[in-house]
């Protein structure tokens, strides 16, 4: 399942994964994108990754050129998961977004909501952990 929050005012997405995504759920995600585009230049996104299900393979496609025609549109990104390889691949796909990308536990989930929202994320006693490929 794939579910979407959204700020409008603020530009802010939170995108929930737990089971599996369908077509539906992920047609939402981006409509909530491209809303939120409309209203601002740049977006700030958390992705909580609470356990991941059967993806629906025509999703891959989507996500894969979706992400070819959206490629600069995150100001700050937070990944949150207890999944330790989801810190990794987080880290690895990092420089392909000209955005601020941090991880972040779900313990620490609020913390994670705040940093997205601050005007200057990264900033703190965490700053080793922010990945700034702007």
């Amino acid at each position: 399942m794939l579910t979407v929050t959204m700020d409008k005012d603020a530009g802010y997405l939170e995108l929930t994964v737990d089971g599996p995504i369908d077509v539906t759920s992920y047609a939402k995600a981006i409509e909530a994108v491209d809303e939120l585009l409309a209203l601002h230049k740049k977006i700030d996104v958390v992705q909580v990754i609470r356990d991941f299900g059967w993806i629906d393979p025509s999703v891959w496609w989507k996500d894969l050129t979706f992400h070819m025609t959206h490629r600069d549109f995150i100001r700050h990104a937070a990944i949150v998961s207890d999944k330790d390889w989801i810190e990794s691949v987080s880290n690895f796909l990092a420089p392909l977004y000209p955005a601020a990308v941090r991880t972040f536990k779900l313990a620490e989930i609020e913390t994670a909501r705040k940093w997205v929202r601050a005007p200057a994320a990264g900033a703190g006693p965490q700053e080793e952990q922010h990945l700034d490929f702007a």
